[in-house]
């Protein structure tokens, strides 16, 4: 037996209004990234901190590419003339952080 019209609008408004309330802002998915815990007791940012450092690469800053329940943050590294290293996380909605490619993988990896 289906649930009344009502019934189903009102869990759907449930629903959306509890996602909605847990939105993460871009500025907090930076900050989920960056505390995030990498290896040798190091979180993220002190990871690339410590590599951009001992390769002598140009740092371009962390970017944010929101999209829909997740938000993917990125940092670029320009390591010559034109080309970018980059390392990418996704902080999902409910505050989840994982590597979305292989140097993020790497970089906090037991390589």
């Amino acid at each position: 037996m289906s649930k009344p019209a009502h019934t189903r609008l009102s869990c759907l408004i449930l629903s959306l209004a509890a996602n909605i309330a847990y939105a993460l802002t871009e500025e907090e998915a930076i900050r989920k990234t960056q505390t995030q815990a990498c290896k040798e007791n190091q979180t993220v940012v002190q990871a690339l901190d410590q590599a951009i450092k001992s390769h002598s690469q140009r740092d371009l800053g962390w970017r944010t590419f929101p999209g829909n329940g997740y938000i993917d943050v990125e940092r670029a590294v320009l390591i010559n003339k034109g080309m970018e290293m980059r390392y990418r996380w996704r902080v999902e909605a409910q505050g989840g952080v994982g590597p979305e490619n292989e140097r993020a993988e790497k970089l906090c990896g037991d390589e």
